[in-house]
């Protein structure tokens, strides 16, 4: 086997699809090996075409603007900041405000635990209270509802 007997069969292993080629001859060892690379080839993808239906029914509504007579004079005490709320001072003492208690402009009606300080909550106006909108011990966001008031 001399060179060109050589050259000629790495032509041959090229243009093959083999990936590897050991071959003995004559006391000469040859190994051949070569990577071979994934083919690519361009397959036609079927496309399923889905239709949406996007009309959407009318439906109006419509809403009077009728408030009952005794909520004319409600007014919310909103929590000036985020953090918990509590309607006592402590865990046995007696809440700040009752449904139907009086209270007065400055009057403290819960407390709002904030990054571990105690921020009082006071009422911004006289009224009776309506309702303890947030429970105690709860996380309340900044301008919820706390105290409701007539």
């Amino acid at each position: 086997m001399d060179i060109n007997d050589i050259y000629g069969i790495i032509d041959k292993f090229d243009a093959s699809g083999c990936s590897e080629l050991n071959l003995e001859m004559n006391g000469i060892c040859l190994g051949l090996k070569k990577t071979m690379h994934e083919a690519i080839c361009d397959v036609p993808v079927k496309r399923d075409i889905v239709r949406i239906n996007t009309e959407q029914e009318q439906t109006v509504t419509t809403i009077q603007d009728v408030q009952p007579q005794s909520d004319e004079h409600i007014k919310e005490i909103k929590a000036p900041l985020v953090g918990t709320f509590y309607t006592a001072a402590g865990p046995d003492e007696e809440p700040f405000v009752k449904p139907g208690q009086s209270v007065h402009a400055g009057d403290v009606i819960g407390i709002i635990e904030a990054m571990k300080l105690m921020n009082e909550v006071t009422a911004d106006c006289d009224g009776t209270v309506k309702e303890v909108a947030a429970e105690n011990g709860t996380m309340v966001e900044y301008g919820q509802p706390l105290v409701i008031l007539n």
